[in-house]
Formats: C-alpha cells, sequence, structure tokens
C-alpha cells in the first residue's frame, strides 16, 4: 500500500495528461498564427504583395514615390498614381525643400506640370536666387486626409524646411467616404484605420483584389469615370454621416500637421478655395409639399430665370427670394438667389447665398464651410502652423466678387492664373516663417515669368481646353443649370488657344522651350512640356531624347515610358520600344495603351502568340476593351486562324454599337480576302451609325465598286458631295467612279469642280485630262464629230 502523502498513480497520470492539455491548448492557438504566417509568407514569395509607404528605398540614399501608393486605399485599377518623384533622402546643404500635399486641386489638375507647386517652384527660385529650391509635389488625385495622414507620417524622414498642405474635397467622396462605397456607410476612424492595417499585409491586400475584381485599368484616354463613379450618391447637408466624415477629417489633419511640426518642418495649412460663383450645385434635394406649394416655387424659378436672362436684376433677387423661402434646402434656388444679388450689386448677401447653396449641393465635391473652419480650428491649435486662408484670399479679376470661371476651370482645379495665385499665397507666408537673411532678392517672379519658367506655351492650352471641355461633358458637369452657357464659354476659350497655337507655330513653342530647357536642363518637368510638343509635330528622333531626360530624371514616369516607346517604334527601333512600353507596363499592368502598343510591336516583330498572350491579358482585365479586341482579331488573321478573326471583329462591333472602328477594320479584312459582299455589309454598318463620315462613305463607295455594284457606289459619293461638295477628295472619287462607267462627260465635271476647290491638285487635274483624252476617244464622240 502506499505511503500516507505519497502519490497515487492516478495523480501521477494526471500531470503529465494536464501538461499535454496545456500543450495542446498552447498549440491550438498558436497553429492559426503560424498558418496565417505562412499564408502570408506564401503569397508575398508569389508576388501578392506591394508596399503601402509612400516613399521606398531606390539605393544609394535616394527615395522614390510609390506608384501603388493608392491601392489601399481606392484598390489597383482606380488608383491614380502621385507624381514620379525620386529624391536624395538627406537634403543638399544650402537647399530649400518644401513639401506639397493635397488631393488632386493641389496636385495640379489637369496639368500638374502647369500646377500650384510648379508656380511655387518657379517663385521661391526668383526669390531665394542662388539657392537650391525643391518643391516635392506628394499630392494625388482622388484621395483623402486617410491618405494624407500616411504620406504626412512617411515624410518626416525628408527634412523639409517647409510643409503646404492644401486638403478638403474628398472627405464624403474619397476614400471610406459614405458616398465612394457601396453600403454607403461612413466609417469610423478606428474601423478605418483597423482596415488599412489589414491592407498592408499581403493577406489583407489578396482578399481586397479578390473583391476589387478587375477594372479598366490607367488609360490616357478617358476611360477612368473619375467624379461620374460618384454622381449617384447624394447626401443631403443634414445628413448624420457627415459629423463622422468631419471628425476624421478634424484627427487626421491633427495627426498631419503634428508629423509636420516634429519633423522641424514649418507647417502652412491651407483652406479649400472652390469655384461658387460659376459652379451651380451638382445636385438639389427632391422639393417636397403640398402640389399647390411646387406649383408656386416652380412659377417663381420660371419668373427669375426670365428675369435674370432679361437683366432684370431686383426682380430676379424678389422672385428667388420667395422660391427659397418656399424651398429652403434647394441648393440650386438658392444659388440663382446669390447670382441674381451678386449682379444686382449686392456682393455681401450674394457670396453668402452662393457658399450656402455649395454646402447645400447634395453631390459634395467641394470643400463645404464645414470642412474649411476644422482646418482654420487645426491651424489654430499649433503656433507652429501658418494659416493660408485660400478660400477667403484667393481672388478672380473682380475682387469684390466671389472667384468663380476666371481662376477655375471647373469646380476646384485652377487654371494657370488661379494655380500662379494660390503659389503665390504660399510663397508668402512661407517667406515669413524663415530665418532673417535667408531671403537673397525682394522681388517676386510675374505670372509671365513663371509660366516662362515652367514651359507654357500655347500649345499646352489647347491641351488644357480640350481636356476640360471633354470633362464638362460628363455627369455630375452634364447636370449643371448652366451647361449650355458653359459650354460656349468653354468653346470660345478653346477657340482662342487654337488661334494662339496657330499665330506661334509649334516650330516656335518648341525653340522656345527648348530655350527654357537649356537654362534648366535637370528639370524632368520642363524636358516633358518639350517632348510632348516634339510628339505632337512628330518630330520622333528629337522626341526620343526629350523623353528619355524626362525618365532620366523621373524613372517611374508610366506615361514618359510609353511615350518613348511610341517614339522608337517610329524610327524602326523597335526592340528598344518593346524594352520601353516593358518598363511601363512593370509598372503599371494595367496601363492600357503601353499593352496595346506591346502587343503590336510582338505582332510586327512577328512573336504573333506573344501578341496575344499580352491581347488576352488586356482582354481579362476589361473584356470590353475595344482596341484589345480589335487588334487580337487582326493578328490571329495574320496568324492565318480565319475561323476566329471575324467572329471576333463582329463581337466587337455588337459589344460597342456606337463605334465605326470595328465595321471598319471588319471590312478591311474581308476585302483583303477579296470578300466583298461581306466588306460591304461592314462598311453599311460604319456608315449607318456615322452617316456624315465622309471617310466611311468613301470606303463603301470602294467596296461597292469592287463588288461591281457600280451605280450603288455612285449614289453612296453623290451622298457624300451633298454633304460637303468642296471636298477634294470625295470630287475625285465620284469623278472615278464615273470614268469606270465610261461616262467621261460627267467624270470630267467632278474634276473640275475638284480643281476650282483646290487648283493645285496633281491627281485631279491628271485625272481630268485622261477623263478629256478618253472621251475624245470614245466612239460616241468620234459620232457626234463626223455628224
Amino acid at each position: 500500500m502506499p505511503s500516507e502523502g505519497s502519490p497515487t498513480s492516478a495523480e501521477v497520470r494526471a500531470v503529465p495528461d494536464s501538461r499535454r492539455a496545456w500543450l495542446f491548448r498552447g498549440l491550438a492557438l498558436v497553429a492559426p498564427v503560424l498558418a496565417l504566417l505562412g499564408i502570408e509568407w506564401a503569397l508575398r514569395w508569389a508576388g501578392h504583395y506591394r508596399p503601402t509607404a509612400f516613399w521606398l528605398e531606390a539605393g544609394d540614399g535616394m527615395l522614390r514615390a510609390n506608384p501603388a501608393f493608392g491601392a489601399a486605399y481606392v484598390g489597383e485599377t482606380q488608383a491614380r498614381m502621385p507624381r514620379p518623384l525620386k529624391i536624395r533622402e538627406q537634403k543638399e546643404s544650402g537647399t530649400l525643400r518644401v513639401l506639397v500635399l493635397g488631393e488632386s486641386a493641389a496636385l495640379g489638375d489637369p496639368e500638374p506640370g502647369l500646377g500650384m507647386p510648379r508656380f511655387l517652384q518657379a517663385q521661391l527660385e526668383t526669390r531665394f536666387s542662388g539657392r537650391k529650391v525643391e518643391v516635392l509635389n506628394a499630392a494625388i488625385t482622388a484621395l483623402n486626409s486617410h491618405a494624407l495622414r500616411r504620406i504626412a507620417a512617411d515624410s518626416t524622414r525628408l527634412g523639409a524646411d517647409v510643409w503646404v498642405v492644401y486638403p478638403g474635397n474628398n472627405e464624403v467622396h474619397g476614400p471610406f467616404g459614405p458616398a465612394s462605397n457601396s453600403l454607403g456607410k461612413a466609417p469610423s476612424l478606428v474601423v478605418v484605420r483597423a482596415g488599412l492595417l489589414l491592407r498592408s499585409t499581403a493577406i489583407g491586400q489578396w482578399i481586397f483584389r479578390i473583391q476589387e475584381g478587375q477594372g479598366e485599368g490607367l488609360s490616357l484616354a478617358p476611360r477612368w469615370a473619375g467624379l461620374e463613379t460618384f454622381s449617384k450618391n447624394p447626401l443631403a447637408a443634414e445628413d448624420p454621416r457627415l459629423e463622422v466624415v468631419r471628425e476624421s477629417y478634424r484627427r487626421n489633419l491633427t495627426d498631419l500637421v503634428r508629423f509636420g511640426v516634429e519633423s522641424g518642418a514649418q507647417v502652412l495649412l491651407g483652406t479649400m478655395a472652390v469655384n461658387v460663383s460659376d459652379c451651380p450645385p451638382f445636385g438639389s434635394l427632391p422639393l417636397a409639399g403640398p402640389p399647390q406649394v411646387l406649383t408656386q416655387w416652380k412659377d417663381l424659378s420660371e419668373r427669375g430665370r426670365a428675369q435674370d436672362a432679361a437683366g432684370d436684376w431686383s426682380g430676379a433677387v424678389e422672385s428667388w427670394t420667395q422660391a427659397v423661402a418656399l424651398a429652403p434646402s434647394h441648393a440650386e434656388s438658392r444659388y440663382q438667389l446669390g447670382l441674381a444679388r451678386l449682379n444686382a450689386g449686392d456682393t455681401v448677401r450674394g457670396t453668402v447665398d452662393l457658399e450656402v447653396a455649395r454646402d447645400l449641393d447634395t453631390l459634395r465635391f467641394r470643400a463645404d464651410s464645414r470642412i474649411v473652419a476644422i482646418t482654420r480650428e487645426v491651424a489654430a491649435a499649433s503656433p507652429r502652423v501658418l494659416l493660408v486662408d485660400a478660400a477667403s484670399e484667393l481672388k478672380g479679376e473682380d475682387p469684390q466678387r466671389p472667384p468663380g470661371a476666371d481662376p477655375f476651370f471647373e469646380h476646384v482645379h485652377l487654371r494657370p492664373e488661379g494655380n500662379d495665385r494660390l503659389a503665390r499665397l504660399f510663397a508668402k507666408a512661407l517667406v515669413t516663417r524663415l530665418p532673417e537673411g535667408t531671403v537673397s532678392s525682394a522681388l517676386w517672379a510675374t505670372e509671365a515669368a513663371c509660366r516662362t519658367r515652367l514651359g507654357w506655351n500655347p500649345h499646352a492650352e489647347v491641351r488644357l481646353w480640350t481636356q476640360i471641355r471633354a470633362l464638362c461633358q460628363k455627369p455630375p458637369f452634364s447636370f449643371q443649370s448652366h451647361k449650355e452657357a458653359r459650354d460656349r464659354f468653354l468653346d470660345d476659350r478653346l477657340a482662342e488657344a487654337n488661334a494662339g497655337a496657330r499665330k506661334a507655330g509649334l516650330g516656335g513653342s518648341i525653340q522656345a522651350l527648348e530655350s527654357v530647357g537649356t537654362q534648366h536642363p535637370t528639370d524632368w518637368q520642363l524636358a516633358e512640356q518639350s517632348a510632348r510638343l516634339l510628339r505632337q509635330g512628330r518630330r520622333w528622333t528629337n522626341a526620343i531624347e526629350a523623353w528619355k531626360r524626362v525618365v532620366e530624371g523621373a524613372p517611374d514616369h508610366v506615361v514618359a515610358w510609353h511615350f518613348l516607346g511610341e517614339a522608337q517604334a517610329q524610327t524602326g527601333d523597335r526592340s528598344a520600344a518593346l524594352e520601353s512600353q516593358s518598363r511601363a507596363l512593370a509598372l503599371r499592368p494595367d496601363f492600357v495603351e503601353a499593352a496595346l502598343a506591346l502587343g503590336q510591336l510582338y505582332g510586327q516583330s512577328g512573336r504573333f502568340q506573344e501578341s496575344i498572350t499580352v491581347f488576352d491579358q488586356s482582354l481579362r482585365r476589361d473584356p470590353l476593351n475595344l482596341e484589345a479586341l480589335i487588334n487580337k482579331a487582326l493578328t490571329l488573321e495574320v496568324m492565318g486562324r480565319r475561323g476566329e478573326s471575324v467572329p471576333l471583329l463582329s463581337r466587337a462591333m455588337t459589344e460597342h454599337p456606337q463605334s465605326t472602328l470595328p465595321c471598319v477594320r471588319l471590312g478591311e479584312l474581308l476585302s483583303a480576302r477579296k470578300e466583298y459582299a461581306g466588306a460591304v455589309a461592314a462598311f453599311e454598318e460604319a456608315a449607318r451609325r456615322e452617316p456624315s463620315n465622309l471617310g466611311v462613305l468613301q470606303r463603301l463607295a470602294g467596296e461597292l465598286g469592287r463588288a461591281d455594284r457600280p451605280a450603288q457606289s455612285e449614289a453612296v459619293l453623290r451622298r457624300a458631295v451633298q454633304a460637303d461638295s468642296q471636298n477634294v477628295s470625295v470630287r475625285i472619287d465620284l469623278g472615278v467612279a464615273l470614268a469606270r462607267q465610261t461616262r467621261f462627260a460627267d467624270a470630267i465635271v467632278e474634276f473640275e469642280a475638284a480643281l476650282r476647290a483646290q487648283p493645285d491638285n496633281a491627281s485631279a487635274r491628271t485625272y481630268l485630262e485622261r477623263a478629256r483624252t478618253m472621251l475624245s476617244a470614245s466612239p460616241q464622240s468620234n459620232a457626234n464629230r463626223k455628224r
């Protein structure tokens, strides 16, 4: 028997059992963690991880802006890229380094090369002559304070002397805003930051990528919907979700300026200036109330508009005042009242009405008065932060009126003159914060001098107005009440820009840019302006050298690599072009034009299967990609896979019912096969889609002629002549068609008409002489002479 106090066998067995139980419990806790770590490692090894920091190591003490930074906030296919910055982490002695943080208005959309940071650079170079000035444009389109906070945290290492912060437009419609997610929620800051922490892991990125799916990707064409994406997500001014948004903005902005202050920088915090006088609300709340009230409001608004049109401003003020009394939360009514008061000379009350209308706008693409107030409050909370109150201080041509279409392109983005004025506000504030003796000149550069320094030219102005004109045809701009007047204004500006470009001449603009470029040989943004002009003039050899200067200074400039590849292909250097387009795709795998160019280069080099692979990748990302469908079909035809090419082009015609391009390409392909009936059908469909396209009509007539249908060919060409009787090419084609029917007298009439329109046209004169010769030699002509 066991002695008293000694453990029993059951107790002895219980000890290891207890230890095993604790071991199993520990393993049960550790195993999931180990499994997650294993999955994380495997995903990173398989290439499913992208760093989420804004600044990435580039070797030799250099840093580069992360091209994929925005993916963690809006997804890979919707993310816009930052400016392709590459800088030395430790700034050189004596350098004035300025960091710019913000969204598209701070970036300088639609042309960052002529944006506020560039004007700031030009102004500071004059004021600090003899000293190196670096203005680092770290603003990004479509992001908001959630992302800006991270950029700020990553930028404390830069040793910048000054931070210029200009945020506020994207809090509602930007990342995590209630108008930017399918659930319509405004998540708390804790939830947002937890989500961003998850997206900093390979597992989180993999999950997010699956949820996101495939989008259209980056394109030089206006594929990205931009503001149109959020145009169906209105929020009323009293919506409680806005308070969550504003609190997040306050806390993010407070952290941001704290990071700047702790880094040793002087922080200039700007309130967001927006267009209130020439930008009607994008959306208003639906009117509610008894039918008689709605009828009364409608009558008042119609009367107010009629009085506005007649210049009866006092009458318009009275009508719109009554309309606002019936619908005080209706943004459009309040806007019209403000505009009428401005026109009547009541600037103070008119400005208040316009600002209230901005706050009532249900599509909240402009920083409202609460966002502006929070910005002021955050600036006031720290003595190391200087407020630059652009919302109050940025003026237009008439300082008595709130700024409108004079400094702004549309709702928030500034014209070059507006960017100069905004930069000047920040520059003057900056000078007051630097130690005495650091400023080497008391003079500021004029706006004209700044434009010259930045490479502004009349052709760039054409490019700017063309982009804005196209943008304003889409929602939400197409919703605005002044769209007809605005379009006339934009057409006038574009006409003026085109006249200026014609007067300057492309060669003269290129020469002027080259002269400025020799004074600033390391300024890649100036080289980019020159490269764009050279590309426009198809001066490919010179364009190659200019684009090379761009990518040397900005190795992550994805568009520059693409345009470099384009120029190299034009000069016949396919191997270099392949390398450049591959570099562009490595930086941005969803870059549409680079993928298409690469696929075409493979095809031209006889590497057809690689070409098909590239087009297939584009189609997996966007199954409706018209260019990829067409190019794949044409490549299949060259490969002899005829059974696949025509169905693919037919699919492109079906999926793009408004486009003539797939019809034309199918017609060309069938004509090359000598299948003229099919070619005629394809060009007939193209002509149905675009009846006034003379080129399509001429191609259709040619195919009808090949199909031995001369009467129908003639009828189509006569239709084209009716559309444009002075078109020399159409007249010549009609004359040739008539001559083929031995109707030489009729053909002579057409050739003579062509020569009247263009007397030096050699083809028309040659055809006319032949027709006269054939007429004189014809049997009918000889018979007439005998009689």
